[in-house]
């Protein structure tokens, strides 16, 4: 899982992972939905490739990819253990706000 947060601490595979989002895409529209260097979107998509965020289908002279999914909801899941956290602290905080007397503004004069 480590892997999947190094993969996608890089802008330009988070990029190419948005740009996949609704389905398979070739290198050509891929270099054109993200305005990177078409050797920078077949670099990148290839250490996406190779650490298994992204399959890889051959269909005649084109290569198309397309997300998989299994180690990026690996990741979700382990995050979503910290976005509770969160959501419990930040609702016992407002909570506590709201039990907390306000103080009147004071008048000048």
């Amino acid at each position: 899982m480590a892997d999947v947060f190094q993969i996608l601490a890089v802008p330009s595979r988070r990029h190419l992972l948005e740009a996949l989002r609704d389905g398979e895409r070739s290198v050509g529209d891929l270099v054109h939905r993200t305005r990177l260097s078409q050797p920078s979107v077949s670099k990148q998509l290839r250490i996406l490739r190779d650490s298994g965020v992204v399959a890889l289908r051959a269909a005649g002279r084109q290569h198309l990819y397309s997300i998989r999914g299994r180690s990026l909801r690996e990741a979700s899941e382990w995050l979503s253990y910290y976005e509770r956290f969160w959501q419990e602290g930040l609702s016992r905080m407002d909570e506590a706000l709201r039990r907390e007397p306000r103080s009147r503004p004071r008048r000048n004069g």
